[in-house]
């Protein structure tokens, strides 16, 4: 029986060696094209970024503050009170044939220890030297 399995293992050996073996076409992912996700607007100054699909550009800015005091409350004991404003300001900017139509809203939050309050600080447009 061994040398009835080395015939056939060698037959087969012989027979795999002889005829083509073609193998199937690979499939092959395109490879996905680079996307610019924020692309740096300079037409403005600094801190500018187009919005994708669009000229617009767009800056956000904004602040935290945060403040500590403390002395005595009126019994005269001693206290102490924090307070925290956080500002956030977007600035979008596009090009128009009577100059740059700037759009502006600015918004804050101030709370202390008691209480919070948020408000739309500022929002206008502005184009030509007119302001809305």
């Amino acid at each position: 029986m061994n040398i009835r399995m080395a015939f056939l293992t060698s037959a087969a050996a012989i027979a795999a060696a002889s005829s083509p073996v073609f193998a199937a076409d690979a499939i092959v992912a395109a490879e996905p094209e680079p996307v610019e996700y924020v692309r740096v607007c300079d037409a403005y100054g600094t801190g500018y970024f187009y919005i994708p699909g669009t000229e617009t550009c767009l800056k956000v800015g904004g602040y935290l503050r945060f403040e500590v005091y403390g002395g005595p409350d009126q019994r005269g004991t001693s206290d102490w009170n924090a307070r925290t404003r956080a500002q956030v300001q977007f600035t979008a900017k596009s090009d128009t044939d009577y100059g740059p139509l700037t759009g502006v809203i600015v918004l804050r939050n101030n709370g202390d220890t008691a209480s919070t309050e948020s408000t739309l600080d500022s929002a206008y447009i502005d184009i030509a030297g007119l302001r809305a």
